[in-house]
């Protein structure tokens, strides 16, 4: 991770705020649930009289869950943002050090809510229908592509946009040796904890659907706890001749310079302002015969975003870019998946996810 000198001596430079603000968020998350619980409370008063006196004893209890929960999940993210201290070091401690312990912005809450989701989807048995659907594809068809497991450790995957890196644990476990590439130090830091601190299998318990009111069959669903990690990095890959390692960044810096066998792109290409560039590194990046595997949506990312460039193309125009750079589009297919849904919820979104396998070096188009 890259280090920005201090102007001054009371000066604190970009990327130990950005740490900051993820840390402040993080240990925010136990008043934002008490100011939840106020909420609910002021609301049930407004229940007719004798509605209220119906569902008393119920309500009381329900909060008092809420309640219960909210701490504990609390105590987890604590315990997340703790252990960021191993990973970047003198920046945890100047972070900590300018902690206020101030309201984040909405954005920001909304960020820490769903990474409690999706350590439900990466790292619990609850997650594995969303991981079967487009996880599993892409390690089948790597598989396919090098199907002898003792010389895997040879071929180098990037997996940029690796989220809590699930999916490059799950390569690892087949092989390959796997490079995991993330921007977002809410994912650095939560994936950091479940690869380095859990040691036993579903060590810890999650409460991911405490404020979904809406959609709601009945409160206790709200209530319901996942437990994780269904796997530990040290029980899956120890003794093992590849390797696994970990970069922070942007992934057009990451990539520069540096050469892998096989780039998959996961539920990642839409993170880009502009995806030619993206195109063009993924193309920079592998060799002759190199392999490209993607999955996912297209929800741009930066189109509503005021100020931020952004280019957002049909799937048709990136396929014809692809082409016209100089791969071969091996197959390509669709693939219905939902996306951290809460299984009991009224509301099931589904992607209909677009799957190609290309190969550079095909010919380019006149």
């Amino acid at each position: 991770m890259s280090q920005h000198p201090e102007e001054g001596e009371s000066s604190v430079n970009d990327e130990t705020r950005a740490i900051e603000e993820v840390i402040n968020a993080f240990m925010y998350y136990g008043k934002f649930g008490t100011e939840k619980i106020l909420k609910t409370i002021q609301q049930m008063k407004n229940y007719p009289q004798d509605f209220q006196i119906l569902v008393v004893n119920k309500n009381k209890e329900f909060v008092e869950s809420m309640k219960q929960r909210i701490e504990h999940n609390h105590s987890i993210l604590k315990m997340i943002a703790n252990s960021a201290s191993g990973m970047i070091g003198e920046n945890h401690t100047k972070a900590l050090r300018i902690h206020q312990a101030r309201r984040p912005t909405g954005e920001f809450l909304s960020k820490v809510l769903s990474t409690i989701r999706q350590i439900c989807r990466e790292w619990s048995s609850e997650g594995l229908p969303e991981r079967e659907a487009t996880f599993k594809p892409i390690i089948e068809e790597l598989n396919s592509i090098f199907p002898t497991e003792t010389e895997r450790h040879n071929i180098r995957i990037l997996v940029p946009g690796c989220g809590l890196g699930r999916l490059a644990h799950d390569l690892i476990e087949q092989g390959y040796t796997v490079q995991g590439n993330e921007f977002s130090y809410f994912m650095l830091f939560t994936s950091f904890f479940i690869l380095n601190c859990c040691k036993e299998v579903d060590q810890f318990t999650i409460y991911p659907y405490l404020f979904d009111k809406s959609n709601c069959w009945k409160s206790e669903d709200r209530l319901r706890g996942v437990t994780f990690p269904d796997k530990t990095l040290i029980s899956s890959v120890t003794n093992r001749p590849n390797s696994f390692s970990m970069c922070a960044g942007d992934f057009l810096e990451i990539v520069k310079d540096t050469q892998f066998d096989a780039i998959v792109t996961a539920w990642f290409i839409d993170t880009a302002n502009d995806i030619f560039k993206y195109i063009d590194a993924i193309y920079d990046a592998l060799p002759e015969n190199g392999i490209w595997i993607n999955v996912g949506p297209l929800t741009w990312h930066f189109e509503d975003i005021a100020g931020e460039m952004s280019i957002e193309l049909p799937y048709s125009d990136i396929m014809l870019r692809i082409r016209q750079k100089g791969f071969e589009v091996v197959s390509e297919k669709e693939i219905d998946s939902k996306y951290t849904v809460n299984r009991l919820s009224m509301l099931q979104n589904q992607f209909n996810c677009a799957y190609f396998y290309a190969r550079k070096g095909g010919q380019k188009p006149q």
